[in-house]
């Protein structure tokens, strides 16, 4: 697998869509008009990016199933990856409680989220709580039990906050990403959190394409504020919606749970793949991108990928593969029906 770099067709695309956005206002995956400021610097951070960042580490490891590999794998993974120092610090760990569908694979799987708790633990973390908000299911508590999450927790005594609920409080915006707001209003466990560690499951998803770390993001959005399924986010657009969570966040990075991936009809209807890896970086659109290419998608064809790497969210532009050989480890996935 060829490290991801925006083609120079997409770059011109890009550039020239950020032109007729400059001059009118916005491009297809805005719906707010966005002034020349915010446009000049986006392109030239991306810019900057692609031309003068170092290569961003991307670790792959190859995992067949969920047993004591796992551990292993994450804990090795963290290291590959360059993940920041957690000693002393406050962690929220993100994962994936869509929903439970017998059958499907819809959530993060426990044992993953397990491994990072261990290694979370082995290196000193100083609090760390395990937080997710669905979109669809206002009580959380049964997907807790159902998905076995509710077992992992209780057995390292470590809390679950439901992030639907957990006292919003307003976080200032720094770029335009959001229609018409200046803020965006967050759980607390997650504005006083000094590292977010979003543990998704790699799925495809019927309106994004697919999602992984920075599509798990949108489970931090309060629905006690918001509402369900939090539609606003929608309604200003899933590609900017889902860069300005991130911006609007502390440090995120990943590690993306694809033992069993999900094909076709995801987020929640579609069929299991035995894929037989873990993925972690510091950086959550690199460790997107590199996953989207072993789903057998171009990331140009994500939209949250390609203006993520336009405007420099993350460090995609180049990559550095640790660990397993991506090559070893690309399939092939059935896409969903409406991306």
């Amino acid at each position: 697998m060829t490290p991801p770099r925006i083609s120079r067709r997409t770059a011109l695309r890009l550039g020239l869509l950020a032109g007729i956005g400059a001059g009118m206002g916005g491009i297809a995956w805005m719906t707010r008009p966005v002034g020349p400021v915010a446009w000049a610097r986006w392109m030239a951070r991306g810019t900057a990016v692609r031309l003068r960042a170092p290569p961003t580490p991307v670790a792959l490891a190859a995992c067949p199933a969920y047993d004591a590999s796992v551990l292993d794998a994450v804990r090795d993974l963290w290291q590959a990856a360059d993940m920041p120092d957690v000693r002393g610090r406050r962690v929220l760990v993100k994962p994936n409680l869509v929903d439970v569908v017998e059958g499907r694979p819809t959530c993060t799987a426990p044992e993953v989220v397990a491994a990072v708790l261990d290694v979370l633990a082995e290196r000193g973390v100083g609090e760390v709580v395990v937080g997710e908000g669905p979109a669809f299911r206002r009580d959380t508590r049964p997907l807790l039990t159902e998905s076995g999450l509710a077992a992992v927790l209780a057995r390292r005594n470590v809390r679950f906050v439901d992030l639907n609920y957990d006292d919003p409080r307003p976080v200032p915006l720094r770029e335009p990403w959001f229609r018409e707001v200046s803020s965006l209003w967050l759980p607390r466990h997650v504005v006083e959190a000094d590292l977010v560690v979003s543990v998704p499951k790699m799925k495809c998803h019927h309106w994004a394409g697919v999602t992984l770390a920075l599509k798990n993001l949108i489970g931090v959005v309060p629905g006690v504020r918001y509402g369900w399924p939090k539609n606003f986010i929608h309604c200003n657009g899933i590609a900017p919606s889902i860069l300005g969570i991130h911006q609007a966040l502390p440090a995120v990075v990943a590690i993306v749970d694809g033992i069993v991936g999900m094909e076709g009809d995801g987020p929640v209807f579609g069929n299991p793949v035995r894929h037989g890896v873990l993925a972690a970086s510091a950086d959550a659109l690199a460790v997107d991108v590199v996953c989207a290419g072993l789903m057998g998608f171009d990331p140009d064809e994500v939209s949250y990928l390609a203006a993520g790497r336009w405007a420099g969210v993350g460090r995609a532009a180049r990559i550095e593969f640790r660990g397993a050989e991506p090559e070893r480890l690309e399939r092939r996935y059935e896409r969903p029906p409406c991306a």
